[in-house]
């Protein structure tokens, strides 16, 4: 039904002008590829791929391929709140591997004994009886950044930002503790 067009319509005549005139359709007999499991890296095709269509997701007129600099330009150039940027290639990997791996899972659900690999594999991990998600593998900058935090009082360091943090000031903290 979906394939048929009524003559002289606005559709048939725009698939027409666009050469594609002809609809296929995928049936029961389609050959899918036979491992739908794939293990992705950085490099992977598949990923610079999917990196690529991230940042024009972000940003339709960049010409950049990785997200972390695509972050970088969107962060510092056009001062782009945090939540309005695109995920670090950390954490895009891994939401790529939840992906392939929900979609092995899809694509094997018709096999009577499929053959699915630990999730773990899949930027999942177990904690307690149930899987949850790894958002990324890297420490977070929080964590690793901390002498970009800096506090502004003048000397009593009990109150600021880094006295709460139980952390010590850094050179650029106003305090000079």
């Amino acid at each position: 039904m979906w394939d048929t067009y009524i003559s002289d319509s606005l559709k048939e005549s725009t698939r027409v002008k666009r050469d594609k005139g002809v609809r296929r359709k995928v049936s029961g007999e389609t050959k899918l590829p036979g491992h739908p499991f794939q293990l992705l890296n950085l490099d992977d095709d598949h990923f610079q791929k999917f990196e690529r269509l991230t940042v024009i997701l972000y940003d339709k007129t960049s010409h950049l391929n990785s997200v972390n600099e695509t972050r970088r330009e969107l962060f510092c150039q056009r001062n782009r709140a945090m939540d309005k940027l695109p995920p670090t290639k950390d954490a895009l990997l891994q939401h790529f591997r939840r992906a392939v791996y929900q979609a092995g899972i899809w694509t094997s659900s018709t096999e009577a004994q499929p053959v699915v690999p630990s999730p773990q594999d899949f930027a999942w991990t177990k904690e307690s009886d149930s899987w949850v998600p790894v958002w990324v593998t890297i420490p977070e900058v929080s964590r690793s950044c901390r002498e970009l935090i800096k506090c502004a009082c003048k000397g009593d360091c009990s109150n600021c930002k880094c006295g709460k943090a139980n952390l010590d000031c850094s050179p650029l903290c106003k305090c000079n503790c």
